[in-house]
């Protein structure tokens, strides 16, 4: 009998004792990892899918300077082997020229502004999704913190097995193309 009360003491111990230690463990072990934030930034596919139109705007925008720079090289040798031929030019083409370049020079500005505000767009863009994506996996996965590392210094170091760039990248990628 005693020996029954014994091992029913060491059992309710021992169940009291795990149950102690995984209550502790869930209250005071916190699920930490980091992740690369320029390596899942290049290789999250709505990056890629971005810089892909922003390349096919910007080099529309550069065909037409182009064509414009060319005209205006084609007016200013036109022009100018008058004037070295001592040929009288119309004030109208000169005027003309003058208006051409300014407008060039306009547009030029103006598509490089643009070319700004677009590339920042298309960032915002891609930040905003790239972050509701790592929270999303975040909760999915019970991690408690998930830090970047940019290289500025707020992440100094952690081991390598902390380090789930992979696993986001593949989750955002899926995300973005819809499959859970």
């Amino acid at each position: 009998m005693k020996l029954k009360s014994l091992i029913t003491t060491i059992l309710i111990s021992g169940l009291i004792s795990f149950v102690a230690l995984f209550i502790y463990n869930r209250m005071y072990h916190t699920k930490t990892a980091y992740i690369e934030i320029k390596k899942v930034f290049n290789g999250f596919q709505m990056k890629k899918e971005l810089e892909k139109e922003y390349e096919k705007t910007q080099k529309g925008r550069d065909k037409i300077l182009d064509s414009l720079s060319f005209n205006l090289k084609l007016m200013s040798k036109h022009l100018n082997e008058r004037k070295n031929s001592k040929i009288e030019i119309p004030k109208d083409e000169i005027y003309q020229f003058e208006y051409n370049r300014e407008e060039f020079l306009k547009l030029k500005k103006q598509y490089q502004e643009d070319n700004a505000v677009l590339s920042q767009k298309y960032d915002n863009q891609i930040l905003a999704q790239l972050t509701q994506y790592v929270i999303e996996y975040g909760k999915k996965n019970n991690y408690d913190i998930i830090l970047g590392a940019d290289g500025n210094g707020s992440l100094m170091y952690s081991k390598e097995s902390y380090n789930i760039s992979e696993d986001i990248i593949v989750y955002i990628n899926n995300k973005y193309k819809g499959i859970d």
